[in-house]
């Protein structure tokens, strides 16, 4: 291997190094209500190995410093960095790693939160199936008019959830086209979840927008069983709530509020930018 392959990887290495001196966040206690937790959910994060730019160590403290309980790995088409992150934080305090996927396919793209194992994307239906195979819930990722020709009735009605708040949906025409794709997907299947997603790759921080999930316990499978059974409200940045109404009366009780905007730390940034640096050479040479 040529010294200018070697300075690459060592540039990689000193941006995951980086990350990892950040000093932790402290635990966040999260909230009850009667024999439920109200836990706030990001379903729809990036990490390095990967489309997002942090690896898991830096995203799970991000994920802390926005006041997350649980955040979905969903790489582009892979579960290997998600399943890695799992195994390397097990039962450490900070918010809960679960594994999913963006099933990336031609016309849709599906958040998949619950799995162990790659989805194939050969058609939404056929990926919806294969989720429900793993336990997992499916979920309609941003679906402006972009990523919607993949659909049609019977297949939107498969569905767990939908994305109803995301970054995206502040770029006309897209808030427009989120709302009537969840409207219609709601006619079709009453109770559905309303998901809240920052659909973090590099920019802000996640959590950005978010999912309260009503769980009747802190564990991946019951945050996933609580999308299954509809028990969630989506929150945008400007903290408007969308989804199950019992939901979205707790939320405002316990006077919670749109996340700030914000950008990740110095160290966070200093990682990023230099394992991007590595990367990019990497590829160059």
């Amino acid at each position: 291997m040529s010294g200018a392959r070697w300075a690459s990887l060592a540039l990689c290495a000193a941006g995951l190094l980086a990350g990892a001196l950040e000093p932790r966040p402290p635990a966040r206690e999260p909230l009850r209500s009667g024999a439920h937790w109200l836990l706030a959910v990001d379903f729809h994060v990036h990490g390095f190995p990967g489309d997002g730019a942090l690896p898991p160590w830096v995203l799970r403290d991000e994920a802390a410093r926005a006041g997350l309980d649980a955040f979905v790995l969903t790489n582009h088409n892979r579960v290997s960095t998600a399943r890695a992150a799992r195994r390397m934080f097990g039962d450490t305090p900070g918010p809960l790693v679960i594994v999913g996927q963006e099933v990336t396919g031609r016309g849709f793209h599906i958040v998949a939160a619950g799995l162990e194992e790659r989805v194939d994307w050969t058609s939404a239906a056929a990926a919806i199936r294969a989720i429900h195979a793993q336990k997992g819930v499916a979920i309609a990722a941003h679906p402006s008019a972009a990523y919607r020709t993949g659909w049609d009735e019977a297949t939107i009605a498969l569905l767990d959830g939908v994305e109803r708040a995301h970054p995206s949906m502040e770029t006309p025409p897209a808030g427009s086209q989120f709302a009537e794709f969840d409207a219609h997907a709601a006619a079709l299947k009453p109770g559905i979840a309303f998901i809240g997603s920052s659909d973090y790759h590099v920019a802000q921080t996640p959590g950005f927008c978010r999912t309260w999930v009503l769980a009747r316990e802190r564990s991946a499978d019951a945050i996933v069983a609580a999308v299954r059974e509809g028990r969630t409200a989506a929150m945008d940045m400007a903290g408007q709530l969308y989804g199950n109404a019992d939901v979205v009366r707790l939320v405002r009780a316990a006077h919670l509020t749109a996340p700030r905007p914000r950008t990740p730390t110095v160290w966070s940034r200093t990682a990023a930018a230099v394992v991007a640096i590595g990367l990019l050479l990497l590829i160059l040479l």
